[in-house]
């Protein structure tokens, strides 16, 4: 009798896990269905209809849709699974300038990179039948705040120093050039999926100020101050390509984010 119990229980024990693992298993098939399903936007209202792909005035369209777009983008948008881009938050610049008259390591902390939403998107130019676009803007002016931290010389005179960092630059010019490719997905659709990008980037101008230069020291941090400004160019040449490096990958995140939810056809409808 006791061990019929035994064996009842045992039997009852594995039809329960069996239960279970049942359970579990469409569970899991549930969820990876969920996290896979394809999904197929319009373009948000914000940019209305695409721009059709024999337009002849195609690039005029990307261009005037574009600009239209760029102050509310740049604000966010969690259906299209776009961030917040201004301020723009870049956790680490690193500079590292070293000549015989300037070696300086500069490391930018937690940086804020406001006044994007202000953009001039000046030009376009796609080309659909080779999956190539290039789109260039402007900006009066972009600032970067954040915590620095320099090490280095500047001449014959060691500077140190540790704080808050605002680095203002005007009349800045770049490009977002990028390659494409259209992959079929399980909805019979095709999205866009980016296969190259760059953006070349010059600035017109750039003014620093480094706070609490030399332990604080009024004088020193003034005249530094005073050399890196005059200097700027050299710094830029660093600063520029970490810049353009952080924007780029910004821009594509941002493409790529859209892409995945707009089916091309929604983006450069035939009609």
């Amino acid at each position: 009798m006791e061990k019929l119990i035994s064996l009842n229980n045992i039997r009852k024990l594995f039809i329960g896990i069996f239960v279970v693992y049942l359970f579990l298993i469409n569970q899991i098939e549930y969820a990876s269905a969920a996290s896979s399903k394809v999904v197929a936007l319009p373009l948000p209202d914000y940019i209305g209809k695409g721009c059709k792909a024999q337009d002849p005035n195609l690039n005029e369209c990307v261009v005037k849709k574009g600009q239209e777009a760029i102050k509310t983008i740049t604000g966010g948008d969690p259906k299209y699974r776009i961030p917040r881009l201004d301020p723009l938050v870049i956790e680490q610049i690193k500079i590292d300038q070293g000549t015989k008259q300037v070696g300086l390591s500069l490391e930018l902390n937690k940086c804020e990179m406001h006044g994007l939403q202000h953009t001039k998107f000046v030009k376009a130019n796609v080309d659909i039948k080779k999956s190539h676009c290039q789109w260039d803007f402007f900006l009066d002016r972009l600032v970067i705040l954040g915590k620095y931290n320099v090490s280095g010389q500047v001449l014959v005179l060691p500077i140190t120093g540790y704080g808050d960092a605002n680095i203002t630059v005007s009349n800045v010019t770049f490009s977002y050039i990028y390659d494409w490719k259209l992959e079929k997905k399980s909805n019979g659709l095709e999205y866009v999926v980016v296969t190259h990008n760059e953006m070349p980037f010059e600035v017109g101008d750039m003014k620093i100020k480094l706070q609490n230069l030399f332990n604080g020291d009024r004088l020193l941090g003034d005249n530094m101050n005073r050399f890196l400004n005059e200097n700027w160019q050299e710094i830029m040449k660093e600063l520029g390509p970490a810049m353009a490096e952080a924007l780029g990958e910004i821009f594509r995140r941002t493409l790529t984010s859209m892409a995945e939810v707009v089916p091309f056809k929604n983006i450069f409808p035939k009609e």
